[in-house]
């Protein structure tokens, strides 16, 4: 006992003595820890509505130094555009970087933003999407104002409202509508809505009016007002939050809430009392939502104020798009399928067929560019991809799509095999290239070394399942409310089960570690990459034994490394 508190004293002596003038000094645990705790208090005196209490807590996270470090980090390391620059052709991809964009963020105050840099990625129906992506002092600017302004909405915002909110995901949206469509009769009429173009045409006005006094809301307004530059032209804006930028969603939220309350104004006003609020279901993510009802008549009653309250917000919806359909036909919504099945009425939601196809072309067409790459490799490449696309739709009814799925990429890398060896027969392809795995033959397999130069058989995933239950988020529930810690706590619990349920010893690992990240003290499955690391490092004699092992983010674990420019993590 006593030889662990002298252990704990070196070690605190030690970090005590760190130099902290550089990246690899940062407490990220004492930040996160800091930023938390404030976001808490602006969350509770929000709910309580002592507004003045709320200004003054978010003018001092605004000037919080561990915001702006995590805001660097969550720009700089973890988000997925990091290495995308803006107009001003500046990333920050070292730690010497990212640390001199904090000195200098430190020093500098905000002033007026430069345009954001406009380009374009394809859509599903073959149109381009315009993003706005602003220069890396802004992202980084703008975290720092979401993680102030966020907490003061959270307790307002409506429950079926899921879309870029702390601990909401797609499927509460999808499992909403759900559960709703399986009650007899409550719902069998579906007003499935398009907004058009949502981020693009928002209002100015609405938005800095729901913002009231904010203390960065003139900030929040040159960001709107900064327009865009495209093949060197300079444009203003004078609508619109551009798709991209780190605050984006969170505006949009703000714009786009209320809608639900107006639903069950309608139909207490147009029904009465007996049925109250309860009439219309109605679920959002993000610009997309549905709005549900018994009765069709109902539906288009209440259309013409859906287009009158949207247009309060300088949006309107795309009447291509929008349709009032009977929830037996189905409809689409999030990348899933959704029909009441005759005759039983029972709702089962199934993986949306077009979205199936689009994942199977996107392999064969990346199959069909890489040739020549070695076996190792593609499996390496391909099993993250289908893990991760079939974990997106473990929830609903996909057994049937995850059998003709693995089928498919199943004749893909056969196909791939008979490219690569034109003259040789089958039986010595399906030797050289196939093997088996438990109870599973034919699986495309090979060997690669470890780092301990052992040979380990590496084998492509299936995307096939076990069904799981889902459990939803409750009501309102906030990950930002201190009185729910212990909720929060039993779901990152039920998260972790369901994430690595098939790995016992990453489950082990994470079960221990109350699937929260060592290095930060954050929730580990908060969305950002996950490794696993040895604590006595491998090239010291570190074993794969479980009490060596931990899970951390990816980034906590490259700067618990101490990284230089060329290192890598251990």
């Amino acid at each position: 006992m006593a030889q662990n508190n002298l252990e704990v004293a070196m070690h605190a002596t030690a970090a005590r003595n760190r130099p902290t003038d550089d990246w690899r000094s940062i407490d990220w645990a004492g930040a996160n820890r800091e930023v938390a705790r404030l976001q808490q208090r602006i969350f509770r005196a929000s709910q309580r509505k002592q507004w003045r209490r709320v200004r003054n807590l978010q003018r001092l996270l605004l000037r919080s130094k561990s915001n702006l470090v995590l805001s660097v980090r969550q720009v700089t390391q973890v988000a997925n555009g990091k290495r995308t620059p803006g107009v001003d052709g500046r990333t920050a991809l070292t730690a010497q970087a990212r640390w001199a964009l904090i000195q200098e963020l430190r020093q500098t105050p905000m002033t007026r933003p430069v345009p954001v840099r406009r380009v374009y990625i394809p859509k599903s129906n073959g149109k381009q999407r315009p993003l706005g992506i602003p220069t890396i002092e802004d992202r980084v600017r703008q975290n720092v104002v979401k993680t102030a302004l966020e907490p003061a909405w959270e307790p307002h915002f409506e429950a079926p409202s899921y879309g870029f909110r702390p601990g909401r995901r797609t499927y509460d949206a999808v499992y909403l509508l759900w559960t709703r469509l399986n009650r007899n009769g409550a719902s069998r009429w579906v007003l499935d809505a398009d907004v058009r173009g949502a981020y693009d045409h928002i209002s100015h006005t609405f938005l800095l009016q729901q913002l009231g006094n904010f203390p960065a809301r003139w900030q929040i307004n040159a960001w709107l007002e900064a327009g865009y530059v495209e093949y060197g032209t300079i444009h203003s804006t004078t609508e619109g939050t551009p798709q991209g930028g780190v605050i984006s969603p969170l505006l949009a939220n703000i714009a786009l809430d209320g809608l639900r309350a107006r639903l069950n104004e309608l139909s207490r006003a147009a029904i009465g009392s007996r049925h109250g609020a309860g009439y219309f279901g109605y679920a959002r993510y993000a610009d997309d939502f549905v709005v549900t009802a018994p009765d069709k008549g109902r539906l288009e009653e209440v259309l013409p104020e859906i287009r009158d309250w949207l247009a309060i917000r300088g949006l309107e919806l795309n009447e291509e798009k929008t349709r009032i359909v009977s929830a037996y036909d189905g409809f689409d919504f999030l990348g899933f399928t959704i029909r009441k099945m005759a005759p039983n009425g029972k709702c089962l939601t199934t993986p949306q067929k077009c979205k199936v196809l689009a994942k199977l072309r996107e392999l064969k067409g990346w199959l069909h560019h890489h040739r020549n790459a070695r076996q190792a490799s593609i499996i390496a490449h391909l099993n993250p991809i289908v893990r991760g696309w079939a974990n997106y739709y473990r929830y609903a009814s996909s057994s049937r799509v995850y059998a003709y799925f693995d089928a498919r990429l199943w004749q893909m890398l056969w196909s791939w095999c008979l490219r690569r060896h034109p003259t040789k027969n089958r039986r010595w392809i399906g030797r050289r290239y196939f093997g088996a795995v438990g109870n599973r033959s034919m699986v495309f397999m090979t060997e690669r070394k470890d780092r301990r130069g052992r040979k380990v058989p590496v084998f492509l995933v299936q995307a096939y399942q076990r069904h799981a239950t889902y459990v939803p988020v409750k009501g309102i529930a906030s990950p930002m409310d201190p009185a729910l810690q212990d909720y929060w706590d039993r779901r990152r619990r039920w998260k972790g089960h369901h994430a690595y349920g098939h790995n016992r010893l990453k489950h082990a690992i994470g079960f221990r570690q109350s699937w929260r990240c060592p290095v930060c003290g954050d929730d580990l499955l908060d969305g950002d990459p996950v490794d696993t690391h040895h604590l006595v490092r491998v090239v010291d004699g570190g074993t794969d034994h479980p009490s060596n092992l931990e899970m951390r983010h990816e980034a906590c674990h490259y700067n618990d490394h101490w990284l230089d420019d060329t290192s890598t993590c251990a």
